[in-house]
C-alpha cells in the first residue's frame, strides 16, 4: 500500500487481491501537483499488477478541479484504458461539486470510448462495488 499526502489529502493506492483490482481511496482537497501525482501512482500500480479492474473510492474527496478534469479526461484516462482497464467502479463522494465532476469525467470518456471498451458504475459504498467488481 502506497500512501500519498499530507493532514488535508490522503490517497491510499493498494492492490485488492480478493476482488482483484487496483484500489485507490480518496480524501481531504488536493492540490493539481498532488492530484496528479497520486493518478500516476495508480497507473503505475495498475501496470505493474496487469489489472482489468480499478476501484476509485472518492467518498470523501472534495473536489477534482476543472483544469485536472481536461487531464484525466485527455490524457490520464486514455493511459489506463490503454494498460488494460475494463471495469471502473467509483465510489461516490458525498461532497455535490466533486460528485459533478466525478459526472463529467465520466460522461466524456463515455462521449470518447466505445461503450464495449470500458464498463463503468456507481456506488454509495466501497463493499457493493467490491462486489460488483468481483462477478466478472
Amino acid at each position: 500500500m502506497s500512501d500519498i499526502g499530507d493532514p488535508t489529502f490522503h490517497c491510499a493506492v493498494e492492490y485488492d487481491v480478493d476482488v482483484p483490482c487496483v484500489s485507490m481511496i480518496w480524501k481531504g482537497y488536493a492540490t493539481s501537483n498532488q492530484f496528479r501525482e497520486a493518478n500516476e501512482r495508480v497507473l503505475q500500480e495498475i501496470q505493474q499488477r496487469r489489472s482489468s479492474k480499478l476501484l476509485s473510492d472518492a467518498k470523501e474527496f472534495v473536489l477534482i478541479g476543472a483544469t485536472d478534469q481536461n487531464w484525466l479526461s485527455s490524457n490520464w484516462i486514455p493511459r489506463v484504458l490503454q494498460a488494460g482497464v475494463r471495469k471502473i467502479a467509483l465510489v461516490m463522494p458525498r461532497f455535490y461539486f466533486n460528485r459533478v465532476a466525478v459526472d463529467t469525467v465520466t460522461q466524456r470518456l463515455a462521449q470518447n470510448t466505445a461503450n464495449d471498451l470500458v464498463s463503468i458504475e456507481y456506488f454509495e459504498s466501497r463493499d457493493a462495488a467490491r462486489t460488483w467488481l468481483s462477478g466478472a
